[in-house]
């Protein structure tokens, strides 16, 4: 290894020493060349690098490779001995990247005042002026660290534009887009980026690229470089290519976090945002992908002028491929309940199947819904649109289109255009729902004709640039990102850095059942704890307004779609389920649905299972809320549970809202390290002085008869026939009970007619369901007793609610009922049996009510008690904990305790260890039947 710093004798002017020299030398730029077996190659190289014009000092590097051929170090050595700035070095060979590494370091220990190095392989050329040119560029550009060329070959010819403005985006999803031939700052290099010495194969230029990503450094194209890159038949690249997949397989599982959709997510929108939105009284656009995150901002004059350079110079400039016109008030209203993220997303997927999408608002104060009508092409539009969105090939088909006949027909009730119409409703106001001075409509006309009057329209076909192109289209860099992540489309939601934890609930419905109850229930100690919390609507996709959330949910966001909520083709223990590859599992759209999340949480979602072991290998916490052992028409024990044994691997953890529950999941093979146990508590939030309050005034204006009350569907499962023959023995036998029947009429096969209609024969009122919290508790305040003869259940919220108000639970011992009331001493548990015993139980219990005021009055102060020692928060935290132990940075809020999550004992019996308050029980095993006598 040679170095020019000591004198060799019988050589006048030439001077020789070892590596790793004091540092003292002068170079502001170090030319790197690695070589191994180029020796003619080389002297092109070498005299490029010689024949630099610059008012700055520039080394020369040779890192000879160990090449087995005389003639390279015989090469290297003469220029070393010729020129006082050339440096020949040798080591053992270990590939390009160990040679441009002891060129980085020696260049880095050599020169005190390097500030950048470029890397020249021997095969290829530089223009004289390339380095003076290229640090200046660098120098007086902020922010960019390395300058890359466009692509000049001889040899095999090709001349290739890379002049797009720097985008990772591209550079990681597309190709890489940076010739290893580039100056890079020393900053890079002092950072501790180097060529990975494993790659031996190619591609290590990408590598080495894609780490100064992930250290913050940016590149830029410097388009008058004067790089010559020598293309033959056959090279390294060529055999690199065949190897694509392999090596691209390494790079994404080392730079993990690079092609994390979250990540390419925020590049799109600062690189090559998704969409722009056109005010209707504003000359100013906004470009975004994430419209709540500060984004930019452009004229309309500077818009047009990009749109048509677009279409001349596609690879190099683009505009955003979906166009929105609507006022920033109405994004405003939509933002403010919620919805902004999810009409983006849904009217991105509907504009792949129509010409236009149109939006508008309709007032509801008690519910969030989406309601997706198939108009145009002759079908009538019943409303003036607030909002419009189209593609942008829509929109240059419509700017090349010589007639107005057909755009201009969405100014009437018949478009000719195919448009899905989507209708929000919310608790919009009436300013909301009213359209500007200039209608979306007018302003969608007005964009076409600013692009059509333009002076910068040209013909088609008309390129500004000699060079080729070599990337891909501009505008539709959002199909890289879809690429990259397996989904589509992708709701445009951006993670902000140190941004709290996301959490996502996800529903098949989203009314005001029980497992709905708990999900928000779980949802307000999330938020509470520092969560963003965010809902998720597979079916239906209307969402019924609760005022307890009111602040909960960060975003609510529907799936708006004929999505199967359970079957499949596939069978587990007879139960049919989606797989990820199956087609009704729609795993491209769901993944884009639920991207950007850190924790799912599925609440009987059956298909979503099917992306889960996706979520789940992206980084998502994937957690399964188990809340009942269903039965099927013939008794067989049916339900969600079966589905967490299929997929018990793709689950991070399990919920269950029972002893019983956790331990038959645990007897059927699902690990106890994964079960939580989280004990229901009520279903909506009380003051324990209202609580108290309420109960006070059970005694006012009674009459003496006992108050029963059911609240639920009027089916099978809740044993409302058992209701039904109770009230009627009753009525005979002459005990008298003032009943409230609560719920959805619901018609049972063979019952011979409604039970709205045969309660009316025995002069009871059957009302309808009840939704709002304080007539909920004023009724449970009311009645005495709370009747659920059900033929099988988890553990119902319900029962805790009317606990909470001294109302009496009198319920089947099925499930995990038995968990809830203690039979005899804070409610009365009937046999779980046939329908015979069932109903002589409920019948003796009541009749045992109604005939004795004190031990109705002790069973309604130790309900009230039992209520009392319940909350979500203290059932949460073993939950809380788990996600604490998972992201340790962001949930500095929950308090770490020595609770463990849970072990097996040695004994027969299994266990949950851990205090009652934080949600861990003794499991017991039960068997046993309990009466009323």
């Amino acid at each position: 290894m040679l170095q020019h710093t000591g004198s060799r004798p019988g050589l006048p002017n030439v001077r020789y020493a070892q590596f790793g020299g004091s540092g003292t030398a002068s170079a502001t730029v170090a030319i790197v060349i690695p070589v191994y077996k180029h020796s003619v190659l080389l002297t092109e190289a070498i005299d490029a690098a010689l024949a630099q014009q610059a008012p700055f000092n520039i080394a020369v590097v040779i890192v000879d490779d160990g090449c087995p051929f005389p003639e390279t170090g015989q090469t290297g050595r003469a220029y070393a001995l010729a020129y006082d700035n050339v440096y020949y070095l040798r080591k053992a060979n270990g590939g390009l990247s160990s040679a441009r590494n002891y060129g980085i370091d020696f260049a880095l220990r050599s020169f005190s005042d390097l500030e950048a190095v470029y890397f020249l392989d021997a095969d290829n050329r530089i223009t004289p002026s390339a380095i003076r040119v290229l640090l200046d560029f660098m120098k007086s550009s902020d922010g960019v660290d390395w300058v890359y060329p466009n692509i000049d070959k001889f040899g095999i010819e090709w001349n290739g534009n890379y002049t797009a403005e720097y985008s990772r985006l591209l550079h990681v999803t597309f190709d890489n887009i940076c010739e290893a031939g580039s100056l890079v700052s020393r900053s890079l290099l002092d950072a501790g980026v180097r060529f990975d010495e494993s790659m031996k194969s190619g591609f290590e230029d990408w590598d080495f690229w894609l780490q100064a990503i992930s250290h913050g450094f940016k590149g830029a194209n410097y388009p008058f470089f004067g790089f010559e890159y020598r293309q033959r038949a056959e090279s390294m690249l060529r055999d690199s290519n065949r190897t694509r997949d392999s090596i691209l397989g390494y790079i994404k599982d080392k730079h993990k976090k690079l092609f994390s959709t979250e990540t390419l997510l925020g590049w799109e929108h600062e690189e090559a945002p998704r969409f722009v939105a056109f005010g209707a009284d504003t000359y100013l656009v906004d470009l975004f992908t994430d419209p709540v995150v500060a984004h930019k901002k452009r004229s309309i004059e500077e818009f047009v002028k990009t749109f048509w350079a677009a279409q001349a110079e596609p690879e190099t400039y683009g505009v955003p491929p979906f166009w929105l016109w609507m006022s920033p008030a109405h994004r405003d209203a939509l933002k403010s309940c919620g919805l902004l993220h999810n009409v983006l997303w849904l009217t991105e997927r509907l504009s792949a199947s129509h010409h236009f999408v149109a939006l508008r608002f309709e007032s509801d104060k008690d519910r969030l819904a989406i309601e997706v009508n198939e108009l145009g092409e002759g079908k009538e539009l019943a409303k003036k649109p607030l909002g419009w969105m189209c593609s942008l090939d829509i929109m240059k088909q419509c700017v090349e289109d010589k007639s107005d006949d057909w755009i201009r027909t969405l100014r009437g009730a018949n478009p000719a255009p195919k448009i899905a119409e989507v209708v929000v409703r919310g608790p919009f106001s009436a300013e909301d729902i009213q359209g500007t001075a200039l209608s979306a409509t007018n302003s969608l006309l007005a964009t076409l004709g600013a692009l059509r009057e333009s002076g910068y329209r040209h013909g088609p076909g008309e390129r500004w640039i000699w060079r080729s192109a070599y990337f891909p289209n501009r505008s539709k860099y959002f199909e890289l990102l879809r690429h990259s992540a397996g989904a589509a489309p992708i709701m445009p939601r951006l993670g902000r850095e140190g941004a709290p934890l996301r959490v996502g609930l996800l529903l098949p419905i989203a009314t005001f059942g029980g497992v709905e109850k708990v999900a928000y229930a779980a949802a307000r100690v999330l938020k509470k704890a520092g969560c963003e919390v965010h809902l998720y609507v597979f079916g239906k996709p209307v969402y019924n307004h609760i005022s307890d959330n009111d602040g909960v949910f960060d975003t609510i966001n529907f799936l708006a779609d004929d999505y199967p909520l359970w079957g499949g083709p596939n069978m587990f223990s007879g139960h049919e389920l989606l797989m990820g590859h199956d087609e009704n599992a729609r795993a491209e759209q769901v993944l884009g649905f639920l991207s950007g999340l850190d924790v799912v949480i599925n609440n009987q979602l059956a298909p979503a299972n099917a992306i889960f072991g996706e979520l789940r290998r992206r980084g998502v916490k994937v957690v399964n809320y188990v809340h009942v052992l269903d039965s099927s028409e013939l008794g067989r024990p049916a339900g969600h549970p079966y589905l967490t044994l299929a997929y018990e691997h793709i689950y991070d953890s399990v919920l269950t809202c029972s002893r019983d529950m956790a331990e038959w999941l645990h007897g059927m093979g699902v690990p106890v390290a994964k079960l939580l146990h989280i004990p229901n508590a009520a279903g909506y939030p009380m003051a324990p002085e209202e609580a108290k309050r309420l109960s006070d005034n059970r005694q006012q204006d009674r009459d003496g008869r006992l108050r029963a009350v059911f609240l639920g569907r009027l089916d099978r499962q809740k044993g409302i026939e058992r209701i039904f023959a109770a009230a009627r023995a009753l009525k005979r036998k002459g005990v008298d009970i003032d009943w409230r029947i609560v719920g959805s009429d619901v018609m049972d096969a063979g019952a011979g007619g409604s039970w709205k209609e045969r309660f009316a024969e025995l002069g009871i009122r059957v009302d309808p369901p009840i939704y709002d919290s304080r007539r909920l508790s004023r009724l449970l305040a009311w009645a005495d007793a709370f009747v659920l003869p059900s033929r099988w259940e988890g553990a119902p919220l319900t029962i805790i609610e009317a606990q909470r108000l001294g109302c009496v639970p009198v319920a089947t011992d099925v499930g995990a009922v038995s968990e809830l009331i203690e039979n005899k001493v804070d409610g009365l548990l009937l046999r779980s049996s046939d329908d015979g015993v069932v109903t002589h139980d409920l019948i003796t219990a009541l009749e045992t009510l109604a005939k004795s005021e004190r031990l109705l009055r002790t069973l309604s102060t130790n309900a009230s008690q039992r209520s009392a020692e319940r909350s979500w928060e203290k059932s949460l935290q073993p939950f809380l904990r788990q996600l604490h132990n998972w992201f340790p940075d962001r949930l500095q809020s929950i308090r770490r305790t020595k609770a463990p999550v849970a072990q097996i004992s040695s004994s027969s019996e299994t266990t949950v260890r851990g205090s009652a308050a934080d949600g861990a029980t003794l499991w017991q095993q039960r068997g046993r039947q309990t009466s009323v006598r």
